[in-house]
Parts: structure tokens; C-alpha cells; sequence
């Protein structure tokens, strides 16, 4: 990172001050990398510093060199009441939200079997559709399966929750990408007429793309789209 300053022993009028991170409350110590506000001149952890977007006071710019200021504490440390979302809670929040859009198929498939219209075929597929493109923003801006996890989106700058517009768009961009992908597949099968050889072999490469997409998003806490749309998925500090 740019301006990120190792503390050494040479830095005896930074230690003598016996600075703590604002963000986590750890002292700093001789090794630690630490990252300076060049507008208030606070001193920061360099994951802290990264955990706030880079920003701080309204800006990005950083100090070159220890400040030879001696008061530089903040006059109120920086508290969050919340910290970034167990991996165990996502995945069973993901799982819970699953079974639900299941229960909800399978209860519109057993209303609706009566029906003799292909519309009806296909409606309770259609159903769990809608409601995984639209379960984050039910409610609290918060699925049923991160709420009962406890478990929501924050935006990234503001550290506020995410509007559930941006967690919509998240949702359709990701089945928009999917449907692609799908769409893809079956117009390669009708192009080259391989009689489900091409199609089958595709399918099935695209099935575990997206498993593994998936298992890496829960297993790292990580989400291409949620680093270009600037959210969070968090918890509540226990």
C-alpha cells in the first residue's frame, strides 16, 4: 500500500504516546505497519485502513513520514457495531434461503397441479426464481436466511445499510450473467447439432463453475459483485 510506514524503535516519540488503532483498539507496536490521515494526522493499522475504503476525513491522502506532531489521538475512537459476516453463518443463511425458494416451488407446484396449461408447468420453477432475485430486499433489507443468521449488507463508504435497490440490481446482475451463460450453451447445441453431446458436456462444466463460484464466495467472504456495487455482507459484534 502506498505510504504505509513500518514503526520501529527509531519512532521513540510515537511510542512513548502509547497509541491504540481506532478502529480495533490494538496498541501499536514496534512492526506494525501504519497507515496516517494527512488531513487529521490519526494513526491507523494498515487493515484497518483498508477495512475503511482507504478514506478517511472525507479523503484518501496520506502522510509520507511520521508526523512529529505529539497529540494526535482522535478525540472519539471509531466504533462499528458490527464486523464482516462468519463464513458458518453465510453458508447456512445461502442453505436456509434454498430451502425456502424449494418450499415455495414445491407449494405452488401441489396449488397449481390441477391446471392443465403449461404456464403452470413451469410457475413454481418461476416462483423460487423470484424469490432468490428478490430476498434481500423483503422485509429489513435482509433475506430470511441472513435474518435469521442475522446477518445484512452495508455499503462500504457511508458503513450504513445498502439500499435495497443495489441489492437488487446484485441479484438480477448475477441471474442476468447465469442465464448468458445458459443461453449460450443451448445456442452452441442448436448451432452445431450434436444431439446433446456439446450441450450435456457444457451444462455440466457450467453446473460446477457455479458451484465453485459459489463455495469460494462463502469459503473467502467475497463477492465480485459486492466489491463492484461497494457492500458488505456483516454481522452484529457479539
Amino acid at each position: 500500500m502506498k505510504n504505509a510506514l513500518t514503526l520501529t524503535e527509531k519512532e521513540t516519540f510515537f511510542l512513548k504516546e502509547n497509541r491504540q488503532d481506532p478502529v480495533t483498539g490494538d496498541e501499536f507496536s514496534v512492526g506494525d505497519e501504519i497507515v496516517f490521515c494527512a488531513s487529521c494526522k490519526s494513526a491507523f493499522l494498515k487493515e484497518s485502513w483498508e477495512y475503511m475504503n482507504s478514506k478517511h476525513c472525507g479523503q484518501t491522502f496520506t502522510l509520507k513520514k511520521f508526523p512529529v506532531q505529539s497529540k494526535l489521538k482522535l478525540s472519539k475512537p471509531i466504533v462499528y457495531d458490527f464486523r464482516k459476516a462468519d463464513t458458518n453463518n453465510r453458508i447456512f443463511a445461502y442453505l436456509i434461503d434454498n430451502l425456502v425458494a424449494i418450499v415455495l416451488a414445491t407449494i405452488s407446484f401441489f396449488a397449481f397441479m390441477g391446471f392443465n396449461n403449461n404456464f403452470f408447468d413451469v410457475l413454481p420453477f418461476l416462483i423460487g426464481i423470484a424469490y432468490m432475485l428478490f430476498r434481500d430486499i423483503i422485509g429489513i433489507k435482509s433475506s430470511i436466511g441472513k435474518r435469521i443468521m442475522g446477518l445484512y449488507f452495508i455499503h462500504t463508504q457511508t458503513q450504513k445499510k445498502a439500499s435495497p435497490f443495489v441489492l437488487l440490481f446484485r441479484n438480477v446482475f448475477y441471474w442476468i450473467c447465469l442465464f448468458a451463460a445458459i443461453s449460450l450453451v443451448v445456442f452452441l447445441e442448436a448451432v452445431t447439432g450434436a444431439s446433446g453431446v456439446i450441450g450435456s458436456l457444457l451444462g455440466f462444466g457450467l453446473l460446477i463453475a457455479n458451484i465453485v463460484h459459489v463455495i469460494i464466495v462463502l469459503a473467502n467472504q467475497t463477492h465480485i459483485f459486492d466489491r463492484i456495487l461497494r457492500i458488505e455482507l456483516v454481522e452484529k459484534r457479539k
